[in-house]
């Protein structure tokens, strides 16, 4: 019995979260409420109410849920590795993964990224910005060496990263991810200059 319960609700909320980005597509935030909401999904509005206090709350709860599942992607890969890749068509596995999973979620990111002034883009930012910062190889680092602050080395990358994943969603993911992920790769490893020139930094002689 309770089994089946928890199904309704997964069903219910699947349901709901179908029929908002559905309405957004159509219409646009401002015209999605909870009234117009209901009918898409088919369900009356004080079912809607026993999960949500309103659609404001509903973004916030699909927001965390994305997050967390994008919190959870595996880093399998460390900075040290993607150096000494050997292969310039070889992307950063965890890169890769990343883009994977906005690609699987597409509508979602794509309806988040085309709202002006929500607080969506500043916490993904925030989540690019603290995984650019983990990546970091932070215990081979002098601070008083560095030609640049660490802090504003993750400003940059974390920044191009955001920037570059937003315009391949503003353009229609017309780049496969993987092609994506290699753009984004080449960009840390190489640096846009060199990237632009098609150039390969050249190696410290040993």
């Amino acid at each position: 019995m309770e089994k089946a319960a928890d199904l309704r609700v997964i069903r219910t909320k699947k349901l709901i979260d179908e029929a908002f980005l559905s309405l957004v597509e159509e219409k646009g935030l401002e015209g999605v409420n909870v009234r117009s909401l209901t009918a898409k999904a088919g369900i009356n509005r004080g079912t809607f109410y026993l999960h949500y206090q309103d659609i404001y709350d509903l973004m916030e709860k699909m927001e965390d849920q994305i997050i967390e599942e994008m919190n959870a992607l595996p880093a399998r890969s460390i900075p040290e590795q993607l150096l000494g890749s050997g292969s310039v068509e070889e992307p950063f596995p965890s890169i890769v993964e990343f883009i994977r999973f906005m690609n699987g979620r597409h509508r979602f990111f794509a309806i988040f990224f085309a709202q002006e002034g929500i607080s969506f883009g500043k916490r993904l930012r925030t989540l690019i910005h603290s995984r650019m910062y983990e990546k970091l190889p932070r215990q081979a680092m002098n601070p008083d060496a560095l030609a640049v602050p660490d802090e504003y080395i993750v400003a940059y990358f974390s920044s191009a990263h955001f920037g570059v994943i937003r315009h391949w969603f503003e353009s229609g993911r017309t780049l496969p991810p993987e092609q994506v992920a290699l753009i984004l790769t080449r960009l840390v490893r190489d640096g846009p200059l060199l990237t632009a020139l098609n150039r390969k930094p050249e190696q410290p002689q040993k």
